[in-house]
């Protein structure tokens, strides 16, 4: 888990992944513009997105650490419902796909819910949603501290002088 945490690559990540296992339709970010989006693959399209993270209490050890539960969401968009390229079975397979996988920088993924979103215009729209958890880290400069030149070990039955 690291100071450099890039949401952006999370979720390149978690789409590369849906996209090796789940084949047969489209897979991708959620676009810019998702009211003008339409589906143009004959079966479906699974789209990841950021939902959004919860913090814990934070951890000061000489920086602020603090536990973060990031939530990724993957749209079903598919053309039927019950048969193998359709809403429910693709929502199965992206939970196969992701249940437990490790994405960059995080612990490996949970599943939080799925549910039906909508029947309109002959496509079918569910969601699943993921957590994953992380460490954010504060992102500072190093401070400019003295080095180490000279120790001493207590292994408690000898004492050894440590110098590089």
């Amino acid at each position: 888990m690291s100071a450099a945490f890039d949401t952006r690559a999370v979720l390149a990540a978690v789409a590369a992944r849906i996209k090796a296992t789940v084949t047969g339709v489209e897979v991708g970010l959620t676009p810019e513009r998702a009211s003008s989006w339409r589906l143009n693959h004959p079966r479906a399209a699974l789209l990841v997105d950021y939902r959004g993270s919860r913090y814990g209490q934070p951890q000061r050890m000489g920086l602020v650490a603090q536990p973060r539960t990031v939530q990724i969401g993957v749209n079903v968009v598919a053309r039927t419902l019950n048969d193998a390229y359709g809403a429910v079975a693709l929502v199965d397979a992206v939970r196969a796909a992701l249940l437990g996988w490790t994405p960059p920088h995080c612990k490996a993924l949970a599943a939080a819910s799925d549910r039906f979103v909508a029947e309109e215009g002959g496509l079918w729209f569910y969601e699943i949603v993921f957590e994953a958890e992380t460490l954010a880290i504060e992102d500072r400069e190093s401070a400019a501290l003295p080095v180490l030149t000279r120790g001493n070990a207590d292994y408690g039955f000898e004492t050894e002088d440590i110098t590089p």
